[in-house]
C-alpha cells in the first residue's frame, strides 16, 4: 500500500472512532424530555383555555335565562327524600346535583334548567382530550352539573358544600383577582369518584358577582396514560416536591411506596391531598432530598446523585402551566 493511501485509511479510521457514541451520551434523553415537557405543557394550556370557553358560554346563559327557561323539559328533574334535587335518569347528558344545603331553591333550580344548554360543550371537551375524564359546572348555590353522568345520590353527601372545595374557591376574587382560567395544581381526591386529579377552572361573573365555576378534570392515571410511555423513567412533581405521577421504575428507584389510586371507603367531604409520603423534599433518603432540593429550590436541570448503590443523573424540565417539573432518571454506567 502506498503512503497516500495509508494516510487516507488512518484518517478514516480516526474519524470513525471519534464519531462513536460516548458511553454516557445523554443528548437524546435531554432532547426527548424537552419535547415531552413542551408537548404536555402545550396540551395543558389548550385544556385551560377550554375552561375559559366554558365560562364564557355559561355566563351568556345567565344573561339569556329568561328566554331559555320556557324551552326546558323540567319533568326530568326531581327532589329526593334527603333533600337533593337531581336528575335520576341518564339521558346521555350530564348529571345534576343541588345540595340539600342549597339557598333559594327556585333560583338554583332555574340554573339547573338553563345550564342544560352547556351539555354539548361539556361532552365535546371530555371527548376531545385523551387526558380529560370529566367536565362540569358548579354554581354558587351548591349546584353541580357534571359529565359523564354519575349517580349523585350515591357519590355525594346530601348537604355537600361545593364552594368549600379548591376547585371552586381557587377561582374566586381573593385567589384569582384577574378573573381568568387557572389550574388546581396540587393533585387532590375527586368527590365525584375519579380518584387523584388536577383541574382547570375559570370564574363566571354575572352582574359583577361570582356565580359559579366550570372545571375540566385530568386524573393522574390519565395523565400517565396520555403522556408517559412504557419505557419512560419519569416522575412529574409539583412545586412542593410531591409526586403527581410516575412510572413504576422511578417510584422504586426513589424508594417510595407504590402509587395507588384513592379507595372510596366513604364520601369526600373536604380537600384531600397526597403529601408527605410522596414528597421528594421529605424523602427518607438524604441523596434523594438533596437531588430534589437542587431541582426544585435551586432550579438545576441536571443533577447527579447516588441511590440503590448506583449513580444516576436526574434531568429536569419545567411544565410551566402547572408549576410542575418533569424528571427523567438515567443510570451512569
Amino acid at each position: 500500500m502506498n503512503r497516500p493511501a495509508l494516510l487516507i485509511m488512518l484518517v478514516v479510521l480516526l474519524f470513525a472512532c471519534d464519531t462513536k457514541p460516548k458511553k454516557n451520551d445523554f443528548s437524546k434523553t435531554i432532547l426527548k424530555i424537552e419535547q415531552k415537557a413542551q408537548n404536555i405543557n402545550n396540551e395543558l394550556k389548550q385544556i385551560r383555555l377550554e375552561a375559559d370557553k366554558l365560562a364564557q358560554i355559561i355566563s351568556q346563559l345567565y344573561v339569556k335565562q329568561d328566554s331559555i327557561l320556557p324551552t326546558i323539559d323540567k319533568s326530568k328533574y326531581t327532589l329526593s327524600d334527603n333533600g337533593v334535587f337531581y336528575k335520576p335518569k341518564d339521558d346521555g347528558g350530564s348529571a345534576i346535583y343541588i345540595s340539600a344545603a342549597k339557598r333559594g331553591l327556585q333560583i338554583v333550580k332555574n340554573v339547573a334548567y338553563f345550564s342544560e344548554l352547556m351539555d354539548s360543550e361539556l361532552i365535546r371537551v371530555t371527548n376531545q382530550y385523551e387526558a380529560v375524564v370529566q367536565a362540569y359546572y358548579n354554581d354558587c348555590n351548591n349546584l353541580n352539573r357534571i359529565y359523564p353522568f354519575i349517580d349523585v345520590l350515591a357519590q355525594y353527601e346530601p348537604a355537600l358544600d361545593i364552594t368549600s372545595f379548591n376547585f371552586y374557591y381557587l377561582a374566586d376574587e381573593k385567589h384569582n383577582p384577574e378573573r381568568k382560567s387557572v389550574w388546581v395544581e396540587e393533585a387532590y381526591v375527586d368527590p365525584a369518584g375519579r380518584g387523584w386529579m388536577v383541574s382547570a377552572i375559570a370564574p363566571v361573573y354575572y352582574k359583577d358577582k361570582l356565580v359559579g365555576v366550570p372545571g375540566i378534570d385530568i386524573t393522574t392515571n390519565t395523565l400517565t396514560e396520555a403522556y408517559l410511555s412504557e419505557d419512560d423513567n419519569i416522575v412529574i412533581i409539583d412545586k412542593h416536591g410531591v409526586i403527581v405521577t410516575a412510572k413504576d421504575y422511578s417510584i422504586n428507584l426513589l424508594s417510595l411506596p407504590p402509587l395507588k389510586d384513592h379507595r372510596y371507603i366513604e364520601t369526600i367531604k373536604m380537600d384531600t391531598y397526597r403529601r408527605n409520603n410522596y414528597n421528594l423534599l421529605k424523602s427518607k433518603e438524604k441523596n434523594v432530598r438533596a437531588m430534589a432540593k437542587k431541582i426544585i429550590e435551586d432550579g438545576e436541570t441536571k443533577v447527579e446523585f447516588m441511590t440503590k448503590n448506583s449513580k444516576y443523573i436526574a434531568f429536569a424540565q419545567p411544565i410551566n402551566q402547572l408549576s410542575w417539573v418533569l424528571i427523567d432518571f438515567e443510570e451512569i454506567k
